[in-house]
């Protein structure tokens, strides 16, 4: 069966989420391991209580087998997301700077290590929510600033961008069109007025 038209412009929420499960996130080991060779990946020698990045997939794997602690980025906690949604109100014109992948890591985390975070997981949530819904206002409101060549998209999360870019690219595709047919009527008066400049000569 085929996609509808709107899935065929974006990534799947299922996709996006794929692609965040290979960021790198720190585990602490509760177990020694040896190194083992996966499609894709080797995982390392891990140490018992001795840090180690490894993808995150892989640590949601260990975590669930009771194997590892999950150390949670540096962003996923009230303060830091906090003073972001506190920028974010006081610079309406810019999105504050987060991870290309914030919205899909902090869900899995608070899904699936809630235990291994350092704030109470429902202010983390409230907080995300707050921070999601403010730059979706933002967003919204830059669609209607948009011109036929360029959008301001900076720091946006791929997850964000995704959501929009079916409605970026239609806008965007319609005012290319209006431009186009301004530029061609300029450029027929512009003829017609040389033509009547030679007549009168």
């Amino acid at each position: 069966m085929a996609l509808p038209l709107q899935f065929k412009t974006s990534f799947l929420p299922l996709e996006i989420n794929f692609l965040a499960e290979n960021e790198l996130i720190t585990i602490l080991p509760r177990v020694s391991m040896k190194s083992v060779e996966l499609i894709g990946t080797n995982l390392p020698n891990l140490n018992a209580m001795r840090r180690q990045e490894i993808p995150l997939w892989l640590a949601l794997i260990l975590k669930a087998q009771d194997k590892c602690q999950i150390i949670p980025p540096i962003w996923l906690n009230v303060a830091y997301l906090k003073a972001r949604y506190d920028e974010e109100l006081e610079f309406p014109n810019r999105f504050s700077s987060l991870p290309w992948h914030w919205l899909e890591l902090s869900k899995m985390l608070l899904t699936k290590a809630s235990d291994d975070l350092t704030d109470a997981p429902h202010l983390i949530r409230s907080i995300i929510q707050d921070l999601r819904e403010v730059r979706l206002v933002k967003s919204r409101k830059g669609l209607k600033e948009l011109n036929e060549a360029y959008l301001q998209l900076d720091n946006l999360s791929l997850m964000e961008i995704n959501e929009i870019r079916p409605y970026v690219a239609e806008v965007m595709d319609e005012l290319k069109k209006l431009s186009d047919c301004v530029k061609k009527d300029d450029s027929m008066d512009m003829e017609t007025n040389d033509y009547e400049e030679d007549e009168n000569y």
